[in-house]
């Protein structure tokens, strides 16, 4: 909305922007906004206009203002489907997005190329742990990294806003959020589909047990799958990941109600908590993350819902084994690939 428009809009219009969205009512260059404001402010102002609720949108229009000098202070402007950021040394990232989404830390944004992350100040110890165990992630040789290294996060840039630091991961276009993905199907996802999601999850916790790290926060708000590759990327959650056998800097709730009881009471790196992760989401994939009524309700294939619901080993590879060789077989006979038709266009 210009000014010009925002002239002739109703009093109810104006009252109905919330007043932590400004960028509904204001164009967003710092060098115009006090010009906007005072062109609203004369005309509204109660002493120049004789409506009756000049003096609630007078103040109303205050307020979006003195919001609009704080997002940009902070280097943050929004606009549907649009992000700037204003980096603290005057750098400016400019996103399209389709997906916003909030989560325990501050702001998620997902477009075609990246996964763009705005955390709060607060939690800059997070994000800094983050940095570190993503720039520490090994491969002993060329051929593991070629296999791997398109389930991992690449960061593209990182940098400071006044609201606080920003990561910017690279994600390529046919990666989706299972999020997403999930809410699209209702809660509940055909089987078949859940269990190429798991062996492509079993598989990453085996590199992650190679690597010596848990990541501690697997779930279906980190993880991007391919729906035409069949494969996955674990592109949220970092913030959290530690060395095998470190103290925990921090854990979501889903982490703290689904890893080893063990675990939580030493609060250190335990890869059992991946592994337990990895069999929460299946069971949530299938419409129950406490797995109560899958076998009631029919699920999945009774091996399958069976090895959701036992406990996972200690071994990551092991587990790997276990699935390939004996849950799936037992489940779905030969093996064979299931497409799954999902597109972006078809999520947003």
């Amino acid at each position: 909305m210009n000014t010009m428009n925002a002239l002739f809009q109703s009093a109810a219009t104006l009252l109905a922007i919330p007043p932590t969205e400004p960028e509904r009512l204001f164009s967003g260059a710092p060098e115009a906004l006090h010009q906007e404001f005072r062109k609203l402010a004369a005309f509204w102002h109660p002493d120049r206009c004789t409506q009756p609720e000049a003096t609630k949108v007078f103040q109303h229009l205050s307020r979006l203002y003195d919001c609009a000098c704080a997002k940009l202070r902070d280097g943050i402007w929004q606009t549907p489907g649009q992000l700037r950021l204003c980096a603290c040394d005057g750098t400016v990232f400019q996103l399209r997005y389709h997906q916003e989404r909030s989560f325990e830390l501050g702001r998620q944004f997902i477009s075609d190329g990246f996964v763009t992350t705005l955390v709060e100040a607060a939690y800059a110890d997070l994000f800094q742990n983050a940095l570190t165990m993503i720039d520490h992630l090994p491969c002993a040789d060329p051929r593991m990294a070629a296999e791997i290294q398109h389930c991992l996060p690449e960061i593209v840039r990182h940098f400071e806003t006044g609201a606080g630091p920003v990561l910017v991961l690279r994600k390529t276009p046919d990666l989706l959020s299972l999020r997403d993905v999930l809410n699209h199907y209702g809660g509940r996802m055909d089987a078949r589909h859940v269990a190429w999601i798991i062996s492509t999850l079993l598989n990453l916790a085996c590199y992650l047990d190679y690597a010596g790290i848990t990541h501690n926060a697997i779930s279906s708000e980190s993880y991007f799958i391919s729906p035409q590759a069949h494969r996955g990327a674990l592109l949220g959650g970092w913030w959290y990941a530690v060395p095998q056998g470190k103290p925990l800097h921090a854990a979501p709730s889903v982490t703290v109600e689904y890893a080893p009881a063990e675990v939580m009471s030493h609060r250190c790196g335990d890869h059992r908590t991946d592994l337990e992760l990895i069999r929460a989401l299946g069971r949530e994939l299938l419409g129950d993350i406490s797995g109560v009524r899958l076998a009631r309700e029919k699920a999945a294939p009774l091996p399958m819902i069976d090895w959701l619901r036992l406990p996972s080993g200690a071994c990551a590879l092991d587990d790997y084994h276990i699935w390939q060789s004996q849950v799936l077989p037992a489940s779905f006979g030969e093996r064979r690939f299931v497409e799954l038709d999902l597109t972006r266009q078809d999520l947003y």
